[in-house]
């Protein structure tokens, strides 16, 4: 006879990570599922030790699995100046001011800044507020940097300085930098700032760690490992947090491949990963991918396109890729010889095609190898986005997103913009899908993003109305009529489909797994499409341990 459960969840609906079964309750013993079935057979497991969670009718699944983040740096950032939340210019210039007096000397740091607030910030608006000492603001989608006059004069960034390759210095009129720095032009001033040190980036860690379990998320991906644009690398957070307990959640992480990699130095670098990929193992952190970010973002007119950005339709200007094509098919060959999976951040359809050529040479060289994924997608050709099944390639989607972007129609052309995205287009195709939030660039709420990937339209702000479909209030659509995914297929996507790709094991809610489970507030299967926004994580279980209760 089988002993009491530690754990019964009863009064809910199962979804055991690729279909919602009929299944009502669960039980868990030392950190595994023990039983699926209906209230009345799992509570046979109850003893007088056992824990018992009414789910109150929500749906019962395996914890998110977050396939793209960068926890341990969005911790960070949330212990320093969040800007992510900031609804308005003045709203964001005063949480700037706050976060410098509240900190009286050094370094102004922080990030979170919308391009949609501010499509040309200048250093003017933040020497108003900090005249004497160098700010540094990330946007939110840490390609660009924003900073004031002090920043740039101790960095030497003036108009004598040459515009690098891959990034650009914003001037004005009179040669001047204004204080808007993109992708590599970043790291001018970015190299000054000082790292956070490693107590830092454990307590981000720790503090990303709650935060995610507060959304029902149970594991992640770590999704650059290694020195990036000024910030230190998060390796050794991770060893320390895994060494001492603290880091419950399961977890992975990809090794930073730095853009200008020059085709002669792939092989060191193969070898220097597959000496990090060995000593990272044998401390019990999972370290087998290797992330490239082959373009930039359409925000920044950095994403590598087939055809120019709009404003750019005289001198042709169609963004850049941050290595040439001999050096991306020499180290996606290389890295899949050696086992890696490659996780690929492109967003722009230029970009999208030179790397499946290389996926495809890969495969053709070395056979059947490691699951390698592409990330965002803003931008795919239809021919483009039909070769991911046949090619095994996963695609590792931010479905939040995929709604439309006014800013971004400004860059592309709506054409192009409806052309974004195109997630059944893969499907239908035999791609499998994985789900990453991008947090701190975008929120990290699954909900959110599976809101967005069902209905194709950006989520009410917090505390507005939800729109009636009924009553023909339905937003504008991201082509949802032939590239919305079902509910299912977005769960799946950040359940099992992400534990799958990032993990090297499933994500279901069925008897032996591994007890990373979370409850929802409610059934998504059981209201309006448009109010999955509405769904918060009521319980999250990690190991068998109840770690968040709302």
């Amino acid at each position: 006879m089988m002993e009491s459960a530690d754990l019964v969840i009863v009064n809910g609906r199962v979804f055991d990570g690729t279909i919602r079964t009929e299944s009502t309750a669960v039980a868990t013993a030392d950190g595994r599922i023990v039983r699926v079935g209906t209230d009345a057979r799992v509570q046979e497991l109850a003893g007088l030790e056992t824990r018992i969670i009414d789910a109150d009718g929500g749906l019962i699944h395996p914890g998110f699995v977050d396939a793209h983040v960068h926890a341990a740096f969005a911790g960070v950032e949330r212990l320093s100046i969040d800007l992510t939340q900031a609804l308005s210019v003045s709203e964001t210039l005063e949480l700037v001011r706050v976060g410098a007096e509240a900190s009286e000397t050094g370094w102004v740091t922080g990030g979170g800044w919308s391009h949609e607030l501010f499509p040309m910030p200048t250093r003017h608006d933040l020497d108003a507020i900090v005249p004497d000492r160098p700010v540094a603001l990330s946007d939110a989608g840490h390609h660009t940097l924003w900073v004031n006059s002090k920043a740039l004069e101790l960095a030497g960034v003036d108009r004598t300085t040459p515009q690098p390759h891959n990034g650009h210095i914003h001037l004005d009129e009179q040669g001047d930098p204004i204080g808007y720095l993109n992708e590599t032009a970043a790291e001018l001033v970015g190299r000054m700032i000082p790292r956070s040190t490693d107590d830092e980036i454990y307590a981000g860690l720790l503090n990303a760690q709650e935060y995610l379990w507060s959304l029902g998320v149970t594991g992640w991906h770590e999704a650059i490992l290694g020195e990036y644009n000024g910030k230190a690398d998060c390796t050794a957070g991770y060893l320390r947090a895994i060494a001492e307990g603290t880091l419950k959640s399961d977890t992975s992480g990809a090794l930073w491949i730095a853009p200008g990699l020059q085709r002669e130095e792939v092989p060191a670098l193969v070898a220097r990963f597959v000496e990090l990929r060995e000593r990272n193992a044998v401390a019990g952190f999972s370290t087998s991918t290797a992330k490239a970010m082959i373009d930039g973002v359409p925000h920044g007119e950095t994403a590598a396109l087939l055809e120019p950005y709009c404003n750019h339709s005289g001198d042709g200007f169609s963004g850049e890729m941050h290595f040439d094509e001999e050096t991306i098919r020499d180290f996606v060959a290389q890295l899949d010889a050696a086992g890696f999976a490659l996780h690929l951040h492109i967003m722009g359809d230029r970009g999208i095609r030179v790397a499946l050529d290389a996926i495809e040479a890969a495969r053709a060289a070395n056979g059947a190898g490691p699951r390698h994924h592409i990330a965002h997608l803003s931008m795919v050709q239809t021919e483009d986005a039909q070769r991911f099944g046949p090619l095994g390639i996963t695609a590792n989607i931010q479905g939040l997103w995929a709604a439309p972007d006014p800013f971004v129609v400004s860059l592309i052309g709506e054409e192009r913009m409806q052309q974004g995205y195109p997630f059944r287009t893969m499907v239908d195709g035999g791609a499998d899908l994985a789900m990453g939030s991008d947090w701190p660039v975008s929120p990290a709420d699954p909900w959110l993003a599976i809101h967005v990937t069902v209905n194709r339209w950006a989520p009410p702000p917090p505390g507005a109305k939800v729109p009636s479909l009924s009553a023909g209030a339905q937003p504008p659509t991201l082509d949802a009529e032939h590239q919305a995914l079902t509910l299912v297929q977005a769960l799946t996507a950040y359940t099992n489909g992400s534990t799958e790709l990032v993990l090297g094991r499933p994500g279901r809610v069925r008897l032996g797994e591994r007890a990373d489970i979370a409850i929802a507030t409610g059934d998504p299967f059981e209201m309006p499409g448009e109010a999955i926004a509405s769904l918060q994580t009521a319980v999250t279980i990690v190991g068998g341990e109840v770690v968040f209760e709302r």
